[in-house]
């Protein structure tokens, strides 16, 4: 009866093994090879996944909501006005207001928009400036979020700035609804989206076009005034305004600009204006919502970027009271904040202590996620009124805390109270601020709730990715021309170890939580587990030989080692932000060592061949290190040479080097690197000569009329021309990137040239086929430039210089490898004593004609990715995103294209190294006419070294963010390179598989179709 049951079990089971077995016996090797990486794709994206779940949760939302007041519940205190005008000025920073400038003031923006000062000076009871901290990351969705609601942002909440979520916790917007005043709105439509159903009437504009630097701004100006005007007071409470100019200046030139100076004009008019039209019973308030850098960047959280200026105005009661009159120990522990450079300090607040100020002021219960303090000097006209508003606030946020439910938090914050404490007393009011200013710290240092099992999951998924890999790179090695049989085998039986016990994972999981999407996580989560340790078997159980590093020559320990140094440097904040440095110096490492070994080469051609190869990385890899964009705390022991000084614009030598490169050296480089095999033949003289050479040559173009639009120089008549040309040379660079140029390499033949040259007599002599020896290589190049062109598009002028260095150094290295190759042959014919087998012959199966490529062969592209990627003007800081690439080829944000090619301007040169990777397989390997040749088997080696390389750099940094997730840096510096890393994994996997799944694919088709040569 139990072998009928048993037998029953494994028929019902062999069907569906039967079923997977012969679906990967229908593939292809082509098909093989790329559902291999599109597996690896997967495992990833289910590891980071499930690891960003539980390491960048977003913060915990209590959807509780303030009661409101009425005749049995009073405001706590008087309020003080009825009315409020909230006019935001995006990316005002403090010292744009301070009376106190830094030393030596800019011209540019300091005394501009001087009313606040001028009023304070003034009206010193009326008015008062303040230096606000807007908590990081420093992006507007996230800003207006805490200038509403009163709550911490969350890190992974910067990725919903393109695509903003409604709030639904309770806010200032909500409670002045809830009171029945009518909230009207104009300006950036963040708001709108936030609050969708908030407003009595809004007035929304796009706020994503960078390049447009008034067409909010002057919207809020249509639409503010008649609102302002006496007729109109009855249709709004309150009036909020959200300009967008400043932000778009800094971006798209800098702070160091006339056209900031005008800008700013332009609000200090339209404050002043404000200013003359409200009445005694409206608040003014005038806020950055964060600051920025010294390049019109935000995003981060350096001193500038969290900088934001505040400035609050009553005309009719006064607002800013002397809080030493009243309680002079309170205003003894207020903060004070000294702006870099300046000589005078101002008072500092939380950007989120506006929250609770404002809705006492206005009569609105403190909305109940609020964390903010309320300002002292608002409301010290008594110690009463102080007194009374610091006991509502503290009250507020112990009911948060309550409700939050951290007893650590909440015990830390009761131990605080005292039990016999006079309620109106100075003594009171320092502690109620200590126990709001004490849940804030702690809140603010736990910032989010980790979830230790799903941080665990996601690092055993992708832990396991890491051997899973090392076997299938171990098999695909080992089986040479017969790899898929072991291929398939492995993916057979990981798959169906996968199916079977992920099904019951998912089953436990579904029955115990009843919710489908739990059963398929589970599921998920379960099968990538079981599939990995099935492909990570053999290496425990057959037990390879994998040679130790100390027993490998250190031609092929380098790699190795290299890899493992650059994972270990995760653990170290310092390295992390000195990781371009870093990369830099490893990557030099590989050249100076074949320096040293050239001597080892068996003829003095090839010893001069690699001196001079490797000699020429060198070099060229030392000029791409020089150009670099600085994090704040590499300062001041870094230069920014990716831009001019401190303004984002292109530097003039970039700008004089992008045209001539993209017009004749880069198009001569490649070309003479094809002639090396006689390859610059058949398609590739109009392919690169005409159609390549015009688009790089757009491109570059582009950037050259961007800057020459901000030139100062320029005629104002000629700025309409040069931004019409600008648009238009992006689009067609761009329609011929993705359709000319593909379509001109799809349809064409390989890069050979066939010769017939009669003898004296007359008689044709043996047919000639020029770039045999090359045909896989030059035409997979010819792929190569598709992409290239494309980020090239989206890359400022110093960025195109980095990436045409980036070409060119992986052109060389293709030589240098292939020489070093021929030396290996050489010595392996004299070693034998026996030449017949000379470079380029194959047979399957002997292994003696073809070198087969080593691990360490990868790693000098994944560091060069890694190197371009630095030297391309980015860091691992949300402030280094170049957002100018959203608007390559379109006037305004257009989805899906803005995100996409700002991705593209940031990952597309690792993306560039990871479609390179084909090429260490099929260079200079020649085709065999009616036979086989190992260059798909090769070409899947390497693209899994390439992932198992970027799999442990991964790893290493999730490791790492994960065991230091309590550390002071972790937000600032190990999660972001987390991200960076996360972001990466998953485009250099897909790269591959366009690497070998498309532009491999077809040109072994093509290669088929000529000679009739497999590639297996």
């Amino acid at each position: 009866m139990a072998e009928d049951k048993l037998a029953a079990q494994l028929s019902a089971r062999r069907p569906s093994r039967r079923l997977a077995a012969s679906l990967l016996r229908r593939l292809s090797r082509a098909s093989l090879a790329t559902f291999v990486l599109l597996y690896i794709l997967a495992v990833h994206l289910i590891g980071l996944l499930t690891f960003t779940r539980g390491f960048l949760l977003t913060r915990l939302s209590i959807p509780h909501v303030a009661p409101a007041y009425d005749a049995t519940s009073l405001p706590p205190i008087t309020p003080t006005h009825s009315k409020a005008v909230v006019l935001v000025i995006d990316a005002l920073r403090t010292d744009f207001i301070s009376p106190h400038h830094p030393t030596p003031p800019s011209p540019y923006h300091h005394g501009i928009l001087s009313v606040p000062a001028e009023l304070t000076a003034a009206r010193s009871s009326h008015s008062v400036i303040f230096n606000a901290y807007s908590d990081p990351p420093t992006s507007t969705m996230q800003r207006i979020k805490g200038l509403t609601t009163g709550s911490l942002p969350t890190f992974i909440d910067v990725g919903n700035n393109f695509a903003s979520v409604a709030i639904e916790e309770d806010s200032l917007v909500a409670q002045a609804q809830a009171a029945e005043r009518r909230v009207v709105f104009m300006g950036d439509d963040t708001w709108v989206n936030l609050f969708p159903t908030s407003f009595a009437e809004a007035h929304p504009y796009d706020s994503f076009n960078v390049e447009d630097l008034h067409s909010v701004d002057d919207g809020v100006i249509e639409h503010l005034f008649p609102y302002l005007a006496p007729e109109n007071q009855t249709r709004w409470d309150v009036l909020i305004g959200h300009c967008l100019g400043v932000d778009h200046v800094g971006h798209r030139v800098g702070p160091e600009r006339e056209t900031m100076r005008a800008k700013l004009k332009q609000m200090d008019d339209v404050v002043r204006r404000v200013v003359e039209l409200i009445d005694d019973d409206t608040l003014l308030v005038v806020l950055g919502d964060h600051g920025m850098d010294s390049k019109g960047n935000h995003g981060g959280d350096s001193e500038l970027e969290v900088a934001a200026a505040t400035w609050i105005y009553s005309k009719g009661a006064p607002i800013a009271h002397d809080v030493a009159a009243v309680a002079p120990e309170v205003a003894a522990s207020l903060p004070t904040y000294l702006f870099p450079g300046a000589s005078a300090s101002i008072r500092h607040i939380e950007q989120i202590d506006l929250v609770p100020s404002l809705s006492l002021l206005l009569g609105l219960p403190i909305p109940f996620n609020s964390l903010g303090s309320v300002i002292p000097e608002l409301f010290a006209s008594s110690l009463d009124r102080l007194a009374a508003a610091t006991a509502s606030n503290a009250a507020q946020v112990s009911r948060y805390l309550d409700a939050y439910g951290d007893t650590d938090v909440t015990n830390g914050v009761r131990a605080l109270r005292s039990a016999a404490m006079p309620a109106q007393s100075v003594a009171a009011v320092l502690e109620d601020r200590l126990v709001t200013s004490t849940a804030l710290s702690h809140l603010r240092t736990q910032w989010a709730e980790f979830s230790l099992p799903l941080i665990g999951l996601g690092l055993a998924v992708l832990g396991l990715s890491i051997p899973a890999l090392l076997g299938l790179y171990v098999g695909v090695r080992n089986g040479g021309p017969q790899w898929d049989v072991y291929a398939r085998l492995a993916l057979d039986t990981a798959l169906t170890a996968a199916v079977v016990l992920g099904s019951v994972a998912g089953t436990v999981a579904g029955a115990y939580t009843r919710e489908p999407l739990a059963a398929i996580k589970a599921f998920l989560v379960a099968g990538a587990l079981v599939s990995e340790a099935v492909l990570a078997a053999p290496l425990v159980v057959t037990r390879p030989r994998l040679p130790s590093l100390s027993s490998l020559p250190i031609q092929r320990a380098i790699g190795p080692a290299l890899l493992i140094i650059h994972a270990i440097s995760f653990a170290s904040n310092s390295f992390i932000m000195w990781e371009d440095r870093v990369v830099l110096f490893l990557l030099s490492t590989i050249p100076i060592i074949h320096l040293a070994q050239a001597l080892t080469a068996p003829t003095a051609t090839m010893r001069l061949r690699i001196l001079g190869l490797s000699a020429a990385i060198l070099v060229l890899v030392r000029l791409v290190g020089a150009v670099t964009v600085c994090r704040e705390e590499q300062q001041p022991y870094c230069t920014v040479t990716f831009y001019a000084g401190s303004l984002p614009v292109a530097p003039r030598w970039a700008l004089f080097s992008a045209l001539p490169l993209a017009l004749a050296l880069l198009p001569r480089a490649v070309a003479i690197t094809l002639s090396l095999s006689k390859s610059f033949s058949g398609p590739a003289r109009v392919y690169i000569g005409i159609a390549w050479r015009a688009v790089i040559v757009l491109s570059a173009a582009h950037w050259t009329l961007e800057y020459l639009e901000q030139w100062e120089g320029l005629q104002p008549q000629a700025v309409p021309f040069a931004r019409l040309a600008r648009l238009w040379s992006a689009r067609i660079a761009l329609g011929a990137t993705l359709g000319a140029l593909p379509y001109l390499w799809a349809t064409s033949g390989l890069c050979i040239e066939v010769v017939r040259t009669p003898d004296q007599t007359g008689q044709e002599k043996a047919v000639e086929v020029y770039g045999f020896a090359n045909a896989f290589g030059s035409t997979y190049v010819l792929f190569l430039l598709i992409p290239f062109a494309l980020v090239h598009l989206v890359s400022p002028p110093a960025g195109q210089v980095v990436l045409c260095a980036q070409l060119v150094v992986v052109l060389l290295y293709l030589e240098s490898t292939d020489t070093h190759r021929d030396a290996i042959l050489m010595t392996r014919s004299f070693a034998s004593s026996s030449a017949a087998a000379g470079p380029g012959a194959f047979e399957p199966g002997t292994g003696d004609a073809i070198v087969r490529p080593k691990f360490t062969d990868a790693v000098p592209l994944v560091l060069l990715g890694h190197l371009a990627f630095f030297a391309t003007g980015h860091q691992a800081v949300l402030s280094s995103i170049q957002w100018k690439a959203a608007f390559v080829g379109f006037e305004t944000v257009t989805l899906p294209f803005a995100p996409a090619l700002v991705a593209l301007n940031t990952w597309g040169p690792l993306a560039l190294a990871a479609l390179a990777i084909p090429l260490l397989a099929c260079w200079n390997v020649s085709p065999r006419p009616q036979a086989s040749v190992p260059v798909l088997a090769h070409a899947l080696q390497m693209a899994l070294a390439f992932a198992l390389c970027h799999a442990v750099t991964t790893f290493a940094a999730a490791a790492s963010a994960a065991w230091l997730r309590r550390h002071l840096m972790v937000w600032k510096v190990f999660a972001p390179r987390y991200m960076l890393a996360a972001v990466t994994l998953v485009v250099v996997d897909a790269a591959l598989v366009v690497a070998v799944g498309v532009g491999l694919r077809m040109t072994s088709w093509k290669v088929w179709r000529t000679f009739k040569s497999t590639s297996v």
